[in-house]
């Protein structure tokens, strides 16, 4: 107990004065309160889990809190469930225990859940780094937990972060887009002043990540790697020759959105349902994201999927690495910010369709000639990276930072 006690004085009196660091760092606003007894964090890497969870130190009872690192405690060979109980023993039965990158140590549901039990009055705020080890989770901690899936910014959280500025949210009021388009580009426009919008947009499209605000682009592969070989390698027993390949597999998605398994299959040299299990994993770690077509009624195929980045800055760098041109991948870039942002996504004829909208991403080029007089029960949307509000037929076309401002 003795080591236990030690160790834990050194994590309080270490993180008392990281948390500082965080104090001043603006706080997302579209994640509810951390109100559980039990809150478990998830998400991408780099996605800014770590922030929350220190921002939310800095509001507890300093004299109850503690803050640990699951992998330094794996580093030294702690059991976890001792060093809980020597939280309890230091700052007593209702203390307010922080544990960033849990994932790391071993049946670590079941610790929690044996801790949650026995100190009723205990709090516990836990962060893992995908959805890839919450299933299992997820059963053993059932009516306990409170999950919370953090995401990549949105573009107000993005503004908001970067440039201090507040913006409500668009709304569309009395069904009437187009109107409430042209009132929120004249808010918008008053609240961000000289700033350049086109740039907020570009910069935001290549920056949706907390981590990318402080961090190089040049340590994306960093961010990767950690998917593949910590959190991959830790749920599935994939040879260590096999994992090297899903660097190839993410080369190659970043130069389309399409997918061909038979393909996949040759160019890997694996067969195509390893190329299923691994699409399937990259998906679980939120690198990519898999988007159905919309076919009411019909059987979907594997081979009609199509793959997007859920942070275009991974797809641009080995787009380039791959030495795809910025012609070629750009326009992704967009559409991936799009699957980033919205969920119940479908793709069909016209880039997206999303609730009753069909819509269509471009550049400030795009025109209306994609949409088609039988797509009438949809509204029809161009969401371009351009300043204008326009209407042709029905179709409305409306800047990039006007229907993203919708979350």
């Amino acid at each position: 107990m003795e080591e236990i006690i030690k160790v834990l004085q050194n994590e309080k009196l270490k993180f008392e004065k990281t948390s500082q660091y965080y104090k001043n760092y603006q706080k997302r606003f579209i994640y509810p309160e951390l109100s559980s007894r039990l809150n478990v964090l998830y998400g991408i890497r780099g996605s800014g889990k770590t922030t929350l969870l220190f921002q939310k130190y800095l509001e507890s009872n300093k004299d109850k809190r503690i803050y640990l690192n699951a992998e330094d405690l794996k580093l030294i060979d702690l059991n976890l469930k001792k060093v809980i109980d020597g939280v309890e023993y230091l700052f007593g039965k209702d203390a307010i225990v922080f544990i960033d990158e849990i994932n790391v140590i071993e049946e670590w549901e079941k610790i929690i859940k044996i801790s949650y039990d026995s100190y009723p009055k205990m709090k516990f705020y836990i962060t893992g780094s995908s959805s890839l080890n919450l299933i299992k989770s997820k059963e053993i901690l059932a009516r306990r937990a409170k999950y919370i899936h953090i995401l990549p910014l949105s573009f107000r959280e993005y503004v908001m972060i970067k440039y201090n500025k507040k913006l409500k949210q668009f709304r569309i009021e009395k069904n009437d887009l187009l109107k409430s388009a042209f009132n929120y580009d004249l808010y918008f426009k008053e609240i961000l002043g000289e700033i350049k919008i086109l740039d907020i947009v570009n910069e935001y499209i290549r920056n949706n990540l907390v981590y990318l605000l402080e961090g190089e682009k040049s340590s994306l592969p960093d961010l990767v790697d950690k998917a593949i070989f910590l959190d991959i390698s830790k749920i599935e027993n994939i040879e260590t020759s096999n994992l090297s390949k899903f660097e190839r597999l993410i080369l190659i998605l970043s130069a389309s959105t399409e997918t061909n398994y038979e393909n996949l299959s040759k160019d890997l040299e694996v067969s195509k349902s390893t190329i299923g299990n691994m699409l399937s994993l990259l998906e679980k770690t939120e690198l990519i994201k898999k988007v159905y077509p919309y076919k009411k009624g019909k059987t979907i195929g594997r081979k009609q999927w199509k793959y997007y980045f859920t942070v275009p800055a991974i797809r641009e760098y080995y787009a380039k690495k791959s030495l795809v041109s910025e012609e070629t991948y750009s326009g992704y870039l967009m559409e991936d910010i799009f699957a980033s942002n919205f969920e119940d996504i479908y793709y069909g004829q016209i880039d997206f369709i999303w609730k009753n909208y069909l819509i269509e991403i471009g550049s400030k080029n795009k025109d209306f000639k994609q949409f088609k007089k039988e797509n009438n029960k949809f509204h029809k949307v161009v969401v371009y990276n351009g300043l204008d509000i326009s209407s042709y037929d029905e179709i409305i076309k409306l800047p990039f930072y006007i229907w993203y401002s919708r979350l």
